[in-house]
């Protein structure tokens, strides 16, 4: 028994009243009087029934106690809780809508036969009067219908409906199935009864709860491009390697790759390789060298296209395009009237830490020959400065005696200092990252007088040495100093601050050309305008950053508009299916397992008829009590 108002408790405070009263009341007084013989037959009469009447008292007080008792208690509101069990007759549906659930047979998809074996079971559970909540398993899980019944049937249908009719609702990447879980513990959070159903093709080995309805046809099968790469070997040759998968049947496939842009020319090769598959080996990688190009070994191209030929279940995975195969020329110019060897050998050392990604091309000018102000990505000066800035590329001025036009600097006195003289920290910046310049020591540096929009990287004595700019047509870098004066090309800090400058001023737009549905795409841009066009879309970013989740397969293009020229095409890439969702007869281990919260639906049973009962029958025996006590 528990009680709505316990409160209602303070009432019982009467009980203690009516003691009090029972104890102030006045008692009988013995007194002296004349004696009549009827007198003395009521004395004799009156004491026998002396016994019959305390007992009559005692009654009484307890029925008064009994009265006060119960009215306490009706005003509490006794009741008696039950916990509200579930109704059984719930269902709670889980479609999977990954990519693997787009195979067809017969031209009828499983996705389609997930969403018809789904709309039976809801039929049936509303026409028996149960709820029906639907989930829609993709890589964003959601509800379609949640907790609806009979009365709701025309909406529940028309959402069931609206999955198989257009455009498929299907993902190109994995379900999260382990959101569309969660989804379903809300449901059983209320009602714990209810059964969960998943409609997939993937079988599970452990099933945590679940009823797992498989919609897979027999006859389905997919042969796939799982993935594509290109490495050097030894003779820096290209080297491609083309993962390939064939599941649910045993097949002969021929595996075909050409080659477009071959070696920088308007040529295009195709060269084709057969391998069998069964089920005891799925998947191979062949491989594509210089022995099978045979008199034009392959070391630079545009594009490749690699495909199998079949009529399989699944279409989206039977072709994989692969860039990258033709590096950007990245130009440096080195101009100085003392040429040294650092610079150099730190580009070599540049060029072939970033052979995957650049050609870079280094040109050094005779100690008295011009240099140039356009056509370079990168000009490095050193003592002999231009008369005016270059127009596109990346500046670093050493050892600066005089300030070029239009580079925003003004350059006083050249002073000696100490050679155990060393830098102070300036701002944080990616162009010192890994660089301590506490350590760097110099014995000549250039006063810089004005450096309008520059940020200092680093001071001698609060004076700028290595300063920075980062502006739309003025990308420039200041190391005030002569490096015959200083002990940083003798210390890793050098190659650091040359590696962090291609690093800052010059970053791969594209970490990788290759991509899996569902993953996100960074960009970074060498000039402004960033433009990425798709199957069908065409998204601008503002600023030379910008990001994107590939929610599609195929080819992708990124164009930027470089500090001098129109839109060029920087670089493609290619999103893929992921290879997990091309096995289409894969096995996975379980379920994610069903964290149930219970959440206690309580129902009362109310007391009050039955104490209401009671306490008008004491209040009928107090009654019946008190007249007997006045006869």
């Amino acid at each position: 028994m528990s009680w709505l108002a316990p409160i209602g408790f303070l009432g019982l405070i009467g009980l203690i009243a009516l003691i009090v009263i029972y104890i102030i009341k006045p008692n009988y007084q013995n007194k002296v009087i004349s004696s009549t013989f009827i007198w003395k037959l009521s004395l004799k009469y009156r004491k026998k029934r002396i016994p019959l009447s305390k007992l009559n008292n005692i009654l009484l007080f307890l029925c008064q106690c009994l009265i006060l008792t119960i009215c306490a208690l009706l005003l509490a509101q006794p009741v008696i809780p039950s916990e509200k069990m579930g109704d059984e007759n719930e269902r709670v549906i889980i479609i999977d809508a990954s990519a693997s659930m787009m195979l067809a047979d017969g031209g009828v998809t499983r996705f389609q036969r997930a969403v018809q074996q789904a709309k039976e079971l809801t039929e049936g559970t509303l026409s028996q009067e149960g709820l029906v909540s639907v989930i829609l398993a993709d890589d964003t899980p959601e509800f379609l219908v949640q907790r609806m019944s009979w009365s709701q049937s025309t909406e529940i249908n028309a959402a069931l409906d609206a999955l198989v009719e257009g455009k498929t609702q299907c993902t190109y990447g994995s379900a999260d199935m382990e959101g569309a879980v969660a989804l379903a513990e809300e449901v059983l959070n209320y009602n714990n009864e209810a059964q969960v159903y998943l409609y997939t093709a993937t079988t599970y080995i452990e099933k945590n709860g679940i009823f797992v309805e498989n919609v897979a046809a027999k006859d389905e099968w997919n042969a796939a491009i799982l993935n594509c790469t290109a490495a050097y070997d030894d003779n820096n040759h290209y080297e491609i390697a083309v993962d390939v998968g064939c599941f649910g049947k045993t097949e002969l496939l021929t595996v075909t790759c050409q080659v477009h842009g071959l070696n920088g020319k308007e040529q295009s090769v195709t060269l084709s390789k057969s391998e069998f598959f069964d089920p005891t080996e799925e998947t191979k990688t062949v491989v594509f060298n210089t022995d099978d190009f045979g008199a034009q070994p392959l070391y630079s191209f545009d594009y490749l296209e690699v495909y199998v030929s079949v009529a399989d279940s699944f279409a989206d995975d039977n072709s994989f395009f692969l860039y990258g195969g033709k590096k950007q020329t990245i130009r440096v110019q080195y101009a100085s009237s003392v040429p040294n060897n650092f610079f150099g050998g730190a580009v070599r050392t540049l060029r072939e830490t970033m052979k995957n990604r650049w050609n870079v091309e280094f040109v050094e000018l005779a100690a008295d020959e011009q240099g140039a102000t356009e056509g370079f990505d990168l000009y490095i000066f050193e003592h002999r400065m231009p008369e005016v800035m270059p127009t596109d590329g990346v500046v670093l001025l050493v050892d600066p005696t005089k300030a070029p036009q239009n580079s925003g600097l003004i350059i006083g006195e050249t002073y000696g200092v100490s050679s155990t003289s060393t830098l102070a920290t300036g701002v944080s910046h990616d162009l010192m990252k890994y660089v301590d310049p506490n350590r760097i020591t110099i014995a000549k540096y250039n006063q810089i007088l004005s450096s309008d929009g520059y940020e200092e990287l680093a001071y001698y004595q609060g004076n700028p040495v290595l300063l920075a700019k980062n502006e739309e047509g003025a990308k420039v870098v200041v190391w005030a100093f002569d490096l015959n004066y200083s002990n940083l090309i003798a210390m890793p800090d050098f190659s650091f601050m040359v590696y962090n400058l291609f690093n800052y001023y010059i970053p791969a737009t594209l970490s990788s050309n290759t991509f899996e549905i569902g993953d996100t795409v960074e960009m970074t841009a060498r000039g402004t305008e960033l433009k990425v066009t798709g199957n069908g879309q065409e998204i601008a970013f503002e600023g030379n950053t910008g990001s994107m989740q590939i929610s599609a397969p195929g080819t992708y293009t990124v164009t930027q508009k470089p500090m001098q020229g129109e839109f060029l095409i920087i670089e493609n890439f290619f999103a893929k299916v992921p290879s997990i969702e091309s096995d289409v007869t894969k096995e996975v281990d379980a379920l994610p397992y069903m964290n149930i919260e219970r959440i206690h639906e309580v129902a009362y049973e109310d007391l009050l008829f039955y104490f209401a009962i009671a306490l008008v029958a004491f209040m009928f025996a107090e009654w019946y009590l008190q007249t007997k006590k006045n006869y």
